[in-house]
């Protein structure tokens, strides 16, 4: 059903309405109606996993990485100005794997992992000269010797911040959290954060590339694979990345894959519905964004939606817009706004990794408009001098690339979603079946 309805907002008010719209993603309990038809891989597509979940592209997919420097989302760096995430974590560790890097790479990382965690806080520690707790804090922050120069580790109390040059592709490889455990945090040692980094290194986690398909259950990182531990459910997780086709190099998708959660909607009739927005939502918004929202209810063509669809052997829902405007250049520098966008949602089943939450979002990019203007005369304060500063573009990666027209776009974004599919690893462990390609057969977990 096509009809009418409120506007695209461009990148400073957007997410205004995403926070009206896409308030939550999961829920408890969901039957097994509306099965997905068997999935057949279509020639020249490729699969990428994500979570616990496979999606096919077309071949070459690029899959957003992080930048090089402490706690950064996820994006693809110079191509795209902005699209990144920061939805990583795995059970209660938040991860972060970087573009290709160096060892002087590391070292920077290093040093800021170092000034956060330790040099920040004695700078803004009120009295440290009298406090009692002051000389207990540094007792328990300290670096951790790890005996391996492509690897450093921080501790402060029970917590941790492990960072490390990965042999395997190059890419360093975060981590932050608190150690396992009920003691008082004035009891974890050395040797404990030593133990933990071990761990991590041979056990817990491993390098992989986004198309490799793991034969072990696990959750998938963008760039590797957190390995289900022998006795324990899979971890809960939340896993947020851009990719995209290079044969579609506009067309962007936003992968969320996360552990239901408990207090979300359990039918998916119940989500809010981002292509009818009511007065009383409007109101809902204070200041700026209710100003915001109303000014920009003027710019969609058309709506697709909310539809029901089967993905992935779960009820979901699809919706989609296409805009009027051009994506022209954005006065507050904000960029290129897109053509059309598209989601599509489930809400996941308590205690089913193979069954997750899901968001998955297309937005067909516009690219930067040409003629690029001039360079302008700016002032450079370090220099104390006037200087020519040229027009820096949002989205160099596809200047001049027009997306295909929104029902080519819409027809694609349906056979992606049909590819979606548990990874063959996390089906078996759940089922109890051989895993493929092992010829392992892992002990059944309980089904609800």
């Amino acid at each position: 059903m096509m009809i009418k309805a409120p506007p695209y907002l461009r990148p400073t008010a957007r997410w205004v309405l995403a926070t009206l719209l896409l308030i939550s993603m999961t829920a408890c309990g969901q039957s097994n109606a509306n099965k997905a038809p068997p999935y057949a891989k279509q020639s020249g597509w490729s699969s990428v996993c994500l979570g616990t979940i496979l999606v096919d592209l077309p071949e070459k997919i690029e899959v957003a990485d992080s930048g090089m420097e402490h706690r950064s989302g996820y994006g693809f760096d110079h191509k795209f100005l902005g699209a990144a995430s920061g939805n990583q974590r795995v059970n209660n560790i938040e991860y972060q794997e970087t573009s290709i890097g160096t060892l002087k790479d590391l070292q920077s990382i290093k040093g800021t992992a170092r000034f956060r965690l330790f040099d920040s806080t004695i700078i803004g520690w009120q009295d440290r000269d009298t406090d009692p707790n002051f000389e207990k804090f540094k007792a328990h922050s300290s670096e951790v010797p790890l005996n391996d120069p492509q690897a450093y580790a921080f501790r402060m109390y029970d917590t941790f911040d492990i960072g490390y040059l990965d042999s395997a592709d190059q890419r360093i490889r975060m981590f932050y959290s608190g150690l396992p455990g009920d003691k008082p945090k004035e009891e974890y040692t050395v040797a404990e954060h030593q133990a933990f980094y071990k761990h991590l290194r041979t056990n817990l986690y491993r390098a992989r590339a986004p198309e490799e398909l793991p034969t072990e259950p696990g959750v998938c990182t963008p760039f590797g694979l957190f390995r289900q531990q022998a006795g324990q459910p899979l971890p809960d997780f939340d896993v947020e990345v851009p990719l995209r086709s290079l044969k579609y190099p506009s067309l962007v998708f936003f992968v969320r894959v996360k552990t239901p959660d408990v207090n979300a909607p359990k039918d998916i009739k119940d989500l809010p519905d981002p292509n009818h927005v009511t007065m009383d939502d409007i109101k809902s918004l204070k200041g700026m964004e209710g100003i915001l929202l109303l000014a920009n209810l003027m710019g969609i063509k058309q709506t697709v939606g909310p539809e029901p669809v089967a993905i992935a052997g779960q009820p979901g829902r699809l919706l989609a817009r296409e805009y009027h405007h051009d994506g022209g250049l954005d006065p507050n520098g904000g960029g290129p706004g897109a053509a059309y966008e598209m989601q599509a949602d489930v809400l996941g089943v308590q205690g089913r990794p193979d069954m997750p939450a899901m968001t998955i979002r297309m937005a067909a990019m516009l690219p930067d408009k040409e003629p690029y203007p001039k360079p302008t005369r700016q002032w450079n304060p370090s220099k104390q001098r006037f200087e020519m500063v040229p027009f820096k573009p949002a989205r160099p990666g596809i200047r001049g690339l027009q997306p295909p027209p929104f029902d080519q776009g819409l027809a694609y974004f349906r056979r992606v979603l049909s590819s979606l599919r548990p990874a063959d690893a996390v089906a078996a462990s759940v089922t109890g079946a051989a895993v493929p390609g092992t010829g392992a057969k892992p002990a059944a977990a309980p089904l609800p």
